[in-house]
């Protein structure tokens, strides 16, 4: 029984989560303080983001980083809040632009930079799924029901 939960378990966090090769990286979007626009430059990016992968299997990857220690909570939402607007902003961009491929985000909260800009990443899927393994287990039975 504990091997099933385990294997579900694991099979749940994995997918989960979103893991891209960091080379793959292409660009970061800055910002301004406080502001969640981006700058129009990087609208063409976008848009060559969208040419350059047409027909290819894989996802964007948006990642912001906030700062893990913050003077107050108050801080710390707002700049939650405004992290999670600068990449609204941006899968809206893509969303307006018809971006076909889907687009995943991360707001990582545990930065240690000063950072205000958004990481956008391509990731490709995987040619060949990765097998599952299974833990094996060594429990002994007595009467039918595991002994721990």
């Amino acid at each position: 029984m504990r091997v099933i939960t385990t294997t579900l378990l694991l099979l749940a966090a994995g997918s989960a989560t979103a893991q891209c090769d960091p080379s793959i990286h292409m660009f970061s979007i800055p910002y301004e303080k406080n502001s969640s626009y981006f700058p129009s430059a990087y609208s063409s990016k976008l848009d060559a983001i969208s040419e350059e992968h047409k027909g290819e299997d894989g996802y964007l990857l948006l990642e912001f980083q906030v700062q893990e220690k913050q003077r107050s909570d108050e801080l710390r939402t707002y700049n939650l809040w405004l992290a999670q607007r600068r990449i609204d902003r941006v899968k809206n961009y893509l969303t307006d632009a018809h971006f076909a491929a889907p687009v995943v985000t991360r707001i990582l909260t545990a930065g240690v930079d000063k950072r205000r800009d958004i990481s956008v990443s391509w990731c490709p899927f995987e040619k060949t799924p990765s097998p599952v393994r299974l833990a094996e287990s060594k429990e002994t039975l007595v009467n039918g029901k595991a002994k721990l």
